[in-house]
């Protein structure tokens, strides 16, 4: 009778076996899988303090900026050019827990850092300016068809543009403004929405114009920005040849290049004197100075690194942003 029984009591102690270890099998893939959700929770707990943190740098990164250019306001006037503290690049920095307001830098491997500079928005040629008053500008159509000549892209192209930008400010007629069919451009991205523009296009265009909002909202009403100038202290060779109707690039390149990195101009006239053939240079598109600047950096804390480009405008007594893009 025993020699029956040691198979069955030994089948038993194999399926409490099995039993057993489908038991510990089971408690170990729950307990991993609660320390997975805990590491996940945790990660994504850092990430976003990581984030808010960056997003702090960067707010204090354009409070920086808008105390620079109001005591670069304060010292030299209405006269804004490259030599001035404003233009000088940031090169990639490392943060301390000064900086980041006493959060701790633990990742030594990538270190929270920061980069970036700030840009006269008005060296470039403001697309805005093809229409002015809801009508169309015929001087600034023929800078930026000008420019797109020099480019070696349609000039036809500025025709089209300026049909597109008043679609979106439309004119005024018997005192009252007429309702806009589309919305206006902000970015040098959005002209690849306007047909004629493509990619290449747009990328070639990139460094020499921009789109100056008509407006700024402040806190108490609205600045008037309607036709922005360009500023000849700033503006690259091909913004100036395409604005200055009686010069060529090759003349504007030595202006740039020779005169220019030695001095700054307080007037156009004075600029005017020291440009080959002394052309005319139109008050309604130059000047000496600037209201707008872009704001172009890099914050990088922990896993989170964030690209922006912001804009800023530089008022009577002070500066407020127009507008931030994150990439």
């Amino acid at each position: 009778m025993r020699g029956g029984r040691a198979p069955e009591t030994s089948a038993q102690r194999g399926v409490a076996i099995i039993s057993i270890l489908l038991v510990v099998t089971l408690a170990t893939l729950v307990v991993s899988g609660l320390f997975w959700r805990e590491m996940v929770t945790v990660r994504s707990v850092e990430n976003r303090l990581a984030l808010a943190q960056v997003r702090w740098i960067e707010s204090a990164v354009l409070d920086w900026a808008e105390v620079v250019l109001r005591v670069d306001k304060n010292s030299t006037g209405a006269v804004d050019h490259l030599g001035e503290i404003w233009a000088l690049p940031v090169a990639e920095t490392r943060l301390d827990e000064t900086v980041t307001g006493g959060a701790r830098l633990s990742d030594a491997e990538r270190p929270a850092m920061i980069a970036g500079q700030m840009f006269d928005a008005q060296s470039r040629l403001n697309l805005n300016n093809l229409v002015i008053a809801g009508a169309p500008s015929v001087p600034h159509r023929e800078a930026f068809e000008r420019l797109l000549g020099m480019l070696g892209r349609p000039e036809s192209l500025a025709a089209l543009l300026q049909q597109r930008l008043q679609q979106a400010f439309p004119p005024t007629i018997e005192g009252k403004r007429l309702q806009p069919s589309a919305l206006p451009l902000l970015k040098v991205s959005d002209l690849r929405a306007v047909p004629g523009f493509d990619g290449a296009t747009v990328e070639v265009l990139a460094p020499f114009v921009t789109f100056i909002p008509k407006t700024v909202r402040l806190p108490r009403g609205v600045a008037n920005t309607e036709s922005s100038k360009i500023n000849i202290n700033t503006a690259s060779a091909e913004v100036l040849a395409a604005t200055v109707a009686g010069i060529d690039l090759q003349a504007a390149r030595s202006f740039v290049e020779g005169v220019r990195q030695r001095t700054f101009f307080a007037s156009l006239d004075v600029a005017r004197s020291m440009l080959d053939g002394s052309p005319t240079l139109p008050p309604n598109m130059l000047s000496v100075g600037s209201e707008f600047f872009l704001v172009s950096g890099m914050v990088r804390f922990d896993r989170v690194e964030s690209q922006s480009e912001s804009l800023l405008y530089r008022g009577t007594g002070r500066v407020e942003r127009v507008w931030q893009h994150r990439y």
